[in-house]
């Protein structure tokens, strides 16, 4: 007959597994907290890369929005249409009037201001000054051009390049916390007129918007 084991060798193996499980629940709390500082790591890790990234995005911008001006310039030259002068046309104007050749050398943020500026006295709201468009604005209207909300840096991009190129026409304030752009009566017209073709197919759902 198997011998029994007594209690004082049971209360010895209970004590031995107490302290088993005391030791695997150290490590495994010393794991988490390794576990949440690796995970600390990587969100910094990745707030420097996309901080990287958006540098040199806006350098590749300036860089494409240089040599497409330079294009759009060189075509107009050539062209024996009946247009504008280039001397008169704020270069909103030429963006927004480039054939449509010269459209696939645009960069994705050039593209995005060319489309606001397309249809900007829809999108627009009218003011004293003209017209104005805020930045949640804009960010409903590439959501629903894209199918996806763009990054804040994306949409302050697109109002600086609408500032930009619209000149003395155009600007960009800041009221109660809010960024908008700021179109004189006379660019709205004139960019209407420029305007070649426009996607209207997007316009009602961003106008039913709120």
């Amino acid at each position: 007959m198997t011998e029994q084991p007594s209690l004082e060798a049971l209360q010895e193996q209970l004590t031995e597994l107490e302290a088993r499980v005391t030791t695997l629940e150290e490590e495994n709390q010393e794991l988490k907290e390794t576990v949440d500082s690796q995970r600390e790591k990587l969100d910094e890790y990745r707030e420097e890369l996309d901080t990287h990234t958006q540098q040199r995005d806006a350098a590749a911008d300036h860089r494409k929005h240089l040599q497409q001006r330079l294009h759009a310039l060189e075509s107009e030259t050539k062209d024996t249409e009946t247009t504008p002068s280039t001397e008169t046309r704020s270069p909103l104007q030429q963006l927004v009037g480039l054939p449509s050749k010269l459209t696939e050398k645009l960069t994705a943020n050039q593209e995005r201001a060319r489309f606001i500026a397309q249809d900007i006295q829809e999108y627009a709201t009218k003011v004293p000054a003209g017209f104005a468009i805020d930045s949640a604005r804009i960010r409903r209207i590439l959501n629903a051009k894209e199918g996806r909300t763009p990054h804040t840096q994306t949409v302050t991009r697109v109002m600086e390049f609408l500032d930009r190129l619209g000149k003395d026409d155009v600007q960009v304030i800041k009221r109660r916390g809010t960024k908008r752009v700021i179109f004189t009566e006379r660019a709205v017209s004139e960019l209407a007129g420029t305007s070649e073709s426009s996607p209207r197919g997007i316009t009602g759902v961003v106008t039913g918007w709120t």
